[in-house]
């Protein structure tokens, strides 16, 4: 069932070139639609430059919301919760929406 979840996360240090790069591939090998968005910046994980520039743009300590959107999107959090378990200082799920039948959510 399609659902959309969103959580604010903090890092305590600035994420590593290979973890962003670890990150890109999960999402273009799954079937995710990750976003990541602080203040007036929206970075497609599936787009590498846009992720780039959204890390290295991002200080530590300045919170970032990561959206999921698609199949399964708990499992993939904890997929990305891997990947970001020793940078993280904090985290915090925020909602999320389930698609039923023929309803639609609009954002």
């Amino acid at each position: 069932m399609p659902e959309i979840s969103s959580y604010e996360i903090e890092l305590d240090r600035n994420i590593g070139t290979q973890d962003i790069i670890a990150l890109h591939q999960y999402s273009s090998k799954s079937n995710l639609n990750i976003y990541l968005y602080r203040d007036n910046m929206i970075a497609d994980a599936k787009n590498l430059p846009n992720l780039l520039s959204f890390f290295y743009v991002n200080l530590k300590n300045q919170p970032f919301v990561m959206i999921l959107d698609g199949e399964n999107v708990e499992e993939g959090y904890r997929r990305i919760q891997s990947l970001l378990k020793e940078k993280t200082i904090h985290e915090e799920w925020r909602a999320t929406h389930k698609l039923t039948g023929d309803k639609s959510v609009a954002i």
